[in-house]
């Protein structure tokens, strides 16, 4: 890896979009321009333009790697069938679990993961007995136990 720090930003540019559009990686694309990633980021402050085009690479890069996902889960891939060291065949392997995933990112209302909060009964809780807790309480909120 060549970090050239006296390079001009459009001497890399291309480079490290082309290699986010196949791996989304900033620092594997970084590395592939031969740039350091500080620079990228350094870069993407100082230029909108560039700050839009780094990010339509690393979505279409998230779309490659979300096509291989499908087509793994989908349409399978090819596993060698071995026998005292011989291959006698193959077959091919789903991803259910990568299915379960993929529909879960795109089919939220449906698939993703969810909590109930009910009484002791079943029944739906009144709003004034829900309580969302978030973050650090306050110290007022323990005044009551002084």
């Amino acid at each position: 890896m060549s970090n050239n720090h006296n390079a001009k930003p459009h001497d890399w540019r291309a480079a490290l979009l082309a290699a986010l559009r196949e791996v989304p990686v900033l620092q594997r694309a970084a590395d592939a321009a031969g740039v350091d990633r500080t620079w990228v980021w350094k870069l993407r402050e100082a230029d909108p333009e560039f700050a839009k085009a780094y990010d339509e690479a690393m979505e279409a890069g998230i779309d490659r790697a979300e096509q291989e996902a499908f087509r793994r889960a989908v349409e399978g891939t090819k596993k060698g069938i071995w026998h005292q060291g011989v291959l006698v065949g193959s077959e091919t392997v789903y991803s259910d679990a990568m299915l379960a995933l993929l529909l879960k990112g795109r089919r939220k209302k449906v698939y993703a993961d969810r909590t109930e909060l009910t009484g002791a009964d079943g029944s739906n809780l009144p709003p004034s007995q829900i309580v969302i807790a978030t973050g650090v309480p306050n110290a007022d909120d323990f005044g009551d136990l002084a």
